[in-house]
């Protein structure tokens, strides 16, 4: 089985200097990347004083015989975005890969949620992702190649209590991801997303009580219910995969957690057709419209709306 390299890659990665970012930033050297590992070295939820947390990562990569640089450049402004990518460029000559992985988590019931947190989450997690995202874009489009793997999440597309704001931001994710492939077109850009579930700083104290998957005995801890889910490094073989050359997969999205990988789908309902309907008839036939048993698996909004004229023929 060949190898996936990157040795002709510069990877961008942002939030690179703990967690799910710091395993792609070692995983993608090891296999011979130039890796730009971009971090703020914040807090979780984006607070507190800056720590030396992205040369860390640097000093690690090339301890093993690898390259890097270290970035703190906050993505949250255009300006930060592009000075990102700039460092990669003057670094290495261009940049061939962007991982979207920055992103802050804090919790709190709608009653609660400030509009400090909310505009902070929608900052770091959206903005920050389309800032990169539009960076890289023209870079990318010239050298006719690139690779960009955007971070979602089941928060958004499953939802969960206390994350609204996190919730909404990461679901923007999914949509900015969807578009962004429709325009790639025949750029040689592909974008896709991953929604990683892996115990990390970001989740572990809120979620799991501390516990926190890592060594050679997480399988085993998981199987015992010792730990609910596998350690950041169990994800990055889904990244390493979307971003190679040899990916030509775009607009999509993985579920990764523990070993399992599996595509997450938007899909609508065959449904029930009436172009004459009254809420009274939606609601005799509510059964039939919440069905999924015959489903579109939409890959762009065009493919909803053809269905449209054949059902008025069927009519």
């Amino acid at each position: 089985m060949a190898e996936m390299r990157f040795d002709d890659d510069v990877v961008v990665i942002t939030g690179a200097g703990r967690g799910l970012g710091r395993e792609y930033a070692l995983a993608f050297a090891a296999r011979g990347a130039a890796v730009v590992v971009n971090d703020i070295g914040t807090a979780a939820d984006g607070s507190g004083t800056v720590t030396p947390v992205a040369k860390r990562v640097v000093a690690e990569i090339k301890a093993a015989g690898g390259r890097a640089v270290a970035d703190t450049h906050s993505i949250t402004e255009p300006g930060g975005a592009e000075a990102v990518i700039a460092a990669g460029i003057a670094a290495f000559g261009k940049v061939t890969v962007l991982i979207n992985n920055a992103g802050i988590i804090s919790f709190a019931p709608l009653s609660s949620l400030t509009d400090e947190a909310w505009r902070t989450m929608q900052s770091v997690t959206l903005d920050g992702a389309f800032f990169m995202c539009r960076a890289v874009w023209p870079h990318m489009a010239a050298q006719g190649y690139g690779r960009i793997v955007n971070t979602t999440s089941n928060a958004g597309f499953g939802g969960n209590e206390t994350l609204a704001h996190y919730g909404a931001a990461k679901l923007g994710v999914a949509g900015l991801t969807k578009c962004l492939a429709q325009e790639a077109g025949e750029t040689g850009i592909t974008v896709n997303a991953v929604a990683p579930m892996a115990v990390t700083r970001m989740n572990r104290d809120a979620f799991f009580g501390g516990k926190e998957a890592e060594g050679e005995d997480w399988r085993e801890d998981i199987r015992a219910g010792r730990v609910p889910m596998g350690p950041p490094e169990a994800v990055a073989p889904t990244v390493l995969w979307l971003a190679h050359r040899s990916t030509a997969i775009n607009g999509e999205i993985f579920s990764s957690s523990s070993g399992k990988v599996a595509r997450v789908g938007f899909v609508v309902g065959e449904g029930w057709f009436d172009p004459h309907h009254a809420p009274e008839d939606l609601r005799d036939h509510a059964e039939r419209i919440r069905s999924l048993g015959n489903y579109l698996d939409i890959n762009w909004t065009g493919d909803e709306l053809e269905l449209i004229p054949k059902l008025f023929g069927a009519a």
